[in-house]
């Protein structure tokens, strides 16, 4: 992209964002925002501004409006002294937050609607060659390229189905209320997870690794539901759990095994099935997998971790992140779609089809009239340029 065209996009981006901060009520405070710190990114520089702090909406909004950034961040972290640098913050505690990212999922349905970006002239290709072909750009020969991908319905869905299985875990198992889970889309192509119960907020990063390798299925023990070794080795004997196979992980193991307590005889011919114990135990793990969640361990863990602000848009779409009261009637295209429809002229790299607000755009010409929210959310893309 030449210097110009960067520009161009710059200066189309910061009108769309500025436009959009100027209206009330848009961005949503947190709690105790005082004790949390800040960052933001700029359009066109690299880095994060951070150690900020606020003591209300109204000075954060003053700054939005003023610098205009791509992307706007808090802590989910409270700190004594939020602007000191790390070491002199003084870790208060951190809200417990999950994110289901839909790249994670790997859909069969991604690559009829992802693009390759050449990494040296930018010339894009659609769709997406074969992963089993190497690259090379048709334009420069170059060998390395970016995969955009233009979530559809089926993504969004499948993002959906995660987070309904995670709410199901926290809810029935761990016990979180679920008046206290508050169900976000990113603004791109996922969901956070923020759970509203102070019972979590004093977790460190190894209580908070121990509850995500539950959620994800890991480390689930064949002894769990009545597999234990014997005294020789790969033998095994057969004794069911007197709390029974109901509840919980053995619940849903045994419920995939279709096995209850009396059901000593079918598990000895499952495991006897599967080659032994070892490779009993292989499979039960590769079960306990499939029917975990999906979600990002590091993103739950890390208890300094900044997260893109509710309300603010998302620099990879011109989305918001957007609080989903509704999950099932949820659609981001349109609730989350939030620019004004101010027509702006661009210059489309590829042929493309999107759905935005309930309209379907077909654009195959290279120069398009579009309205302000589908143009910037190509151009965010970096599927068109500014006209």
């Amino acid at each position: 992209m030449t210097e110009i065209a960067l520009a161009s996009n710059i200066s189309t981006l910061k009108s769309a964002f500025r436009r959009y901060y100027f209206k009330p009520d848009m961005i949503e405070a947190p709690d105790k925002m005082e004790q949390r710190e800040f960052g933001y990114m700029q359009f066109g520089q690299g880095g994060m501004v951070r150690h900020l702090s606020f003591k209300s909406l109204k000075e954060l909004i003053a700054i939005t409006i003023k610098e205009v950034p791509s992307d706007v961040y808090c802590s989910n972290t409270y700190y004594r002294f939020p602007t000191n640098a790390m070491p002199e913050k003084e870790w208060l505690g951190a809200d417990l937050i999950f994110d289901i990212d839909g790249k994670d999922l790997h859909l069969p349905c991604v690559p009829s609607h992802s693009y390759t970006v050449c990494a040296i002239c930018a010339h894009t290709s659609e769709p997406m060659p074969d992963e089993k072909k190497v690259y090379s750009c048709p334009t420069c020969g170059g060998k390395k390229a970016d995969i955009i991908s233009i979530p559809c319905a089926k993504c969004i869905d499948g993002s959906k189905k995660e987070v309904k299985c995670l709410v199901k875990l926290l809810v029935g198992d761990i016990g979180i209320q679920q008046d206290d889970l508050h169900l976000y889309f990113s603004g791109n192509n996922g969901f956070h997870i923020h759970i509203n119960d102070c019972a979590y907020v004093s977790l460190d990063s190894q209580a908070r690794s121990d509850l995500v390798g539950y959620l994800l299925g890991s480390g689930f023990m064949a002894e769990s539901v009545g597999v234990r070794k014997a005294n020789t080795e790969d033998q095994f004997l057969i004794k069911i759990p007197k709390g029974g196979l109901v509840y919980g992980w053995r619940g849903r193991i045994a419920d995939k095994l279709k096995i209850d307590r009396s059901s000593t005889i079918r598990l000895k011919h499952i495991v006897d099935q599967k080659g032994g114990l070892s490779m009993f135990k292989v499979d039960l793990d590769r079960i306990a997998r499939e029917m975990g969640v999906r979600l990002d361990p590091q993103v739950t863990t890390d208890v300094h971790r900044v997260f893109r602000m509710p309300g603010t848009l998302n620099s990879k779409s011109g989305l918001t992140k957007n609080k989903c009261t509704n999950l099932d009637s949820f659609n981001p295209f349109v609730d989350a779609c939030r620019l004004s429809d101010n027509n702006i002229s661009v210059r489309v790299k590829a042929p493309v089809k999107l759905k935005l607000r309930g309209k379907s755009f077909n654009i195959s010409k290279e120069s398009a009239e579009l309205p302000e929210y589908a143009a910037v959310y190509l151009i965010c893309k970096g599927l068109a340029e500014a006209d």
